[in-house]
């Protein structure tokens, strides 16, 4: 090996910065980019934006703060995802919120595929990212870098993390059976009972590129099975969560990864914090309609054709509803900070 190769080979070895992936799509997000520059404009080195190219463009006033990386570049090869995984070209809030369920919907077969994020492992791979979340828009972090970077400092290399939730109820064994033969490298299969995750947070931080990349070819071999079968939540999105937990579970007993509750490493003990925490949002999520957990808020849902309108009819109602947080309400934004 000359040394220009040498330096190449070492270089291409180095685990570059941890990253916080957050997928956001559409012109109603962009109320979510609105927050977390104003709420946590110190974390944005850690911080990928992972979009589409449409969105991207409705994001132009931000493009000077966040690192975005279009999800187009990373599955403009992928056949299947092109096919089932689509997304509308809406460019207002207001043409979102009354199409919304018409475009996602049982009368078309097309429903929200939020695990289309698992296309940024492209770009990690490529960038030698081995250290990772992927969490939602709506996970609120502290205003505070050095706390990522503690909290991005204690993961051992050779661990996956998630919110465990108990038992998996979905049997999914009929999707590993049939893709099996397709990866002789990992048995497919777990003896005992598997525990299932919310997707709010998945954390990754692996050995190597080529664990990693087996890991991104089972996952887009899997998740073809539930999508094609047209398997959904009660909500419009494509139900395949279950995937991810699975395999973090099938590399923990195989290939020598530990697999933890997220709780294990969010909370910072030498700061005597938390990193963040999740919340579900009320004020952008009104295409999904009053949600029975949120009954005894009173929410007034009589003007849902814009965020701005929403929070103008819910201020106080919001400030309570966000009570964990030092919270403070405009006519247009609802800024949640972590106490």
């Amino acid at each position: 090996m000359d040394g220009a190769s040498r330096i190449n080979y070492i270089m291409s070895t180095i685990n570059k910065q941890p990253k916080l992936i957050i997928p956001i799509t559409g012109p109603l997000l962009k109320y979510r980019l609105d927050l977390i520059r104003e709420i946590s404009p110190n974390i944005k080195d850690y911080l990928i934006i992972f979009t589409d190219k449409f969105s991207y463009g409705l994001y132009k006033e931000h493009h000077d703060f966040f690192n975005f990386v279009l999800m187009d570049d990373c599955r403009n090869k992928d056949s299947f995802s092109l096919k089932y995984e689509l997304f509308p070209e809406y460019k207002t809030e207001t043409e979102f919120l009354e199409k919304f369920n018409n475009f996602y919907s049982n009368d078309t077969g097309v429903f929200y595929s939020w695990e289309v994020h698992r296309f940024i492992f492209n770009y990690l791979i490529e960038n030698n990212i081995l250290n990772f979340v992927i969490t939602q828009s709506d996970f609120i972090f502290q205003n505070d870098a050095s706390i990522i970077k503690e909290f991005f400092d204690t993961i051992p290399q050779g661990t996956f993390y998630a919110p465990i939730m108990g038992k998996e109820q979905h049997n999914s064994d009929y999707i590993w059976a049939e893709i099996q033969n397709k990866f002789p490298q990992l048995q497919l299969k777990y003896d005992n009972t598997l525990s299932a995750c919310d997707g709010f947070f998945r954390g990754f931080y692996f050995n190597n590129v080529y664990d990693m990349q087996l890991f991104y070819n089972i996952w887009c071999e899997a998740i073809k099975v539930p999508i094609k079968k047209k398997l959904r939540h009660q909500t419009p999105f494509f139900y395949t969560d279950f995937i991810v937990p699975a395999l973090m579970q099938f590399f923990a007993k195989q290939k020598n990864y530990n697999f933890c509750d997220m709780h294990k490493f969010t909370f910072i003990k030498k700061m005597g914090k938390d990193i963040g925490r999740h919340y579900t949002r009320v004020e952008d999520t009104l295409y999904m309609g009053e949600r029975e957990g949120w009954k005894n808020h009173n929410f007034d849902y009589s003007d849902t054709s814009t965020v701005s309108n929403f929070i103008e009819n819910n201020k106080e109602r919001l400030i309570r509803y966000y009570e964990p947080f030092n919270t403070t309400a405009t006519n247009n934004h609802v800024y949640t900070r972590m106490k």
